[in-house]
C-alpha cells in the first residue's frame, strides 16, 4: 500500500541530493501528536514506511509539479498521512518549497502464483554489514575499527551477492515480524530466493552520496541501485515480495533508501502453475 502526494512548488530551487533528512522531518510531522509514534521514533523497529525521492530529478521552478510516494505495510500509517496532508498541504523540504495539491492511494502487488514481473529500486539500497555479518560471508574486516561495535562495513560488488541477498532477506523478516501477517513464514525462514533476477541499474553499480541521519551528523554512504526479476511461486512468495513494495528494502527505510516499485507483471498462462 503507498499513497502518492502531487506536490506543486511555490519557489524556484536547486534540487537538494541530500534530501533524506529534511524529508523524512517533514513525514514525522504527520505523526507527531501521536504518542503511540513518538515511543518508537527513535528505535531500531520504526513505524514502518519507506518513501521515494522527490521526481521528476532536476531543479525546480515555481509551478513545477513533482510527486513523492510513501509506502506502508500498515494501513493505519498511511490513513495517518492522508488525514494529515489534507489539512496541512504545506510540503518544505528545506528550500524544495511545495504544496500538497492531490493525494491518491496505490497498492500494487506482483500477481497471483504463478505471475512474472519486474520491480525496481527507486532510491539507492543501503546495505552496511557489521562484523559478524562479515565473518559469516568470509569477508576482510582488518579496515574495520577493532574493539568498535558500530563500526560497519558498506556492500561493494566485490563482497559478492551473498551479502546483500541476505541483508535484503534480513530487513524484510524485520518488517514481517513487526507489522507483517503471522500465517506466513518470514523471508528468511524459506530456502528459495526471493528475486530470480538481480541485476544492477548503474553502470557503476555502487556510488556515494551525502547522508544526514540526524542533525548536525554528516556522513557519506554507499549505496547500489537494482531491478529484479521474479516470479511468484506460491502464497508465500507472494506475500514476501508485496511485502517489498510496501515496506522497501535493506537498511534506512525510513530515511528514503530502498524505495521498490513495480514496473512490469505478466499473469500467469491459462493452466500454468
Amino acid at each position: 500500500m503507498r499513497v502518492e502526494l502531487a506536490l506543486d512548488a511555490i519557489a524556484d530551487a536547486s534540487y537538494d541530493t541530500s534530501y533524506h533528512h529534511k524529508l523524512r522531518g517533514r513525514i514525522w510531522r504527520a505523526f507527531e501528536d501521536e504518542d503511540a509514534y513518538d515511543e518508537v521514533h527513535d528505535t531500531n523497529d520504526g513505524v514502518g514506511f519507506a518513501f521515494s525521492n522527490v521526481y521528476p530529478w532536476g531543479d525546480i521552478e515555481e509551478g513545477d509539479r513533482r510527486y513523492l510516494r510513501i509506502a506502508s505495510p500498515r494501513r493505519a500509517v498511511l490513513d495517518d498521512l492522508v488525514a494529515h496532508f489534507g489539512q496541512n498541504r504545506e510540503f518544505d523540504i528545506g528550500q524544495m518549497r511545495f504544496r500538497v495539491s492531490e493525494i491518491t492511494g496505490h497498492v500494487p502487488n506482483v500477481g497471483e502464483t504463478g505471475s512474472t514481473g519486474t520491480m525496481d529500486t527507486a532510491t539507492g539500497v543501503y546495505c552496511a554489514l557489521n562484523r559478524e555479518q562479515a565473518d559469516s560471508h568470509d569477508l576482510d574486516t582488518s579496515e574495520m575499527t577493532s574493539g568498535d561495535s558500530d563500526t560497519k562495513m558498506f556492500w561493494r560488488p566485490d563482497h559478492g551477492m551473498g551479502p546483500l541477498r541476505d541483508a535484503i532477506r534480513r530487513s524484510l523478516q524485520q518488517t514481517h515480524e513487526l507489522y507483517g501477517d503471522d500465517y506466513y513464514d518470514g523471508p528468511t525462514e524459506v530456502d528459495e530466493p526471493l528475486f530470480e533476477s538481480v541485476e544492477p541499474i548503474k553502470d557503476e553499480i555502487t556510488y556515494s552520496i551525502p547522508f544526514q541521519p540526524a542533525t548536525a551528523v554528516d556522513r557519506t554512504v554507499i549505496l547500489s541501485k537494482w531491478r529484479f526479476g521474479y516470479r511468484v511461486r506460491d502464497e508465500t512468495h507472494r506475500y514476501h515480495l508485496n511485502l517489498a513494495l510496501d515496506a522497501g528494502i535493506g537498511q534506512r527505510r525510513e530515511h528514503g533508501f530502498g524505495f521498490v516499485n513495480l514496473l512490469e507483471k505478466t499473469p500467469p498462462r491459462a493452466g500454468s502453475s
